[in-house]
């Protein structure tokens, strides 16, 4: 009987060690993509927004959409804006870009240096345009910067080593690809 369990648990951990390897040979040079809808999906849920300034002032962002640009390291993001400036109000889109940054500790992509790319208001005048750069991406940032865009799947082997073999992010092919450091080799 004591024979049996050394081999049963001999085997155990033979399988162990190839599954080990299998994983870690799958991650090497790999990649995983994320899909412009997956990040869509994550993203229009923070919206609308609605910020003001002393009352006076006040922006709001509704209907995001995620904008991922071939090659690009940054993640675009239009959506309608309103600003209300006392009793007027002037509408139209606000473009943003935003860095990714990876988070291992969670396996988690967030959302960084936000910046004004584009800005359409009809009727805003130049002063008041100013204003609105300023201060959309502080109001985005509250929506964008707080929350994971993604979580790698950790709940497998493969996803916690993934989780620590982050390399790079950026757009590739339309998707966000995260792609994988190669992993020692034994």
């Amino acid at each position: 009987m004591p024979r049996r369990l050394a081999l049963f648990i001999a085997a155990l951990i033979a399988s162990v060690a190839l599954a080990t390897c299998a994983v870690v040979s799958g991650l090497h040079n790999g990649h995983l993509d994320i899909e412009q809808a997956e990040l869509q999906a994550r993203i229009a849920p923070r919206f609308p927004t609605h910020h003001c300034k002393l009352l006076i002032a006040c922006l709001d962002l509704s209907n995001p959409v995620v904008v991922l640009t071939e090659g690009d390291d940054r993640i675009g993001l239009t959506a309608d804006a309103k600003v209300t400036l006392g009793t007027r109000e002037r509408i139209g889109r606000v473009g943003l870009s935003a860095r990714p940054r990876y988070v291992p500790a969670e396996g988690q992509l967030f959302l960084e240096d936000l910046q004004v790319t584009t800005l359409e208001l009809s009727g805003l005048p130049a002063e008041y345009a100013e204003v609105v750069k300023l201060y959309a991406p502080q109001l985005a940032k509250d929506a964008l910067q707080r929350h994971a865009v993604y979580t790698l799947d950790t709940s497998t082997a493969k996803g916690m080593l993934a989780r620590l073999t982050v390399q790079d992010v950026k757009v590739v092919g339309g998707k966000l690809r995260v792609s994988f450091a190669e992993t020692p080799s034994r």
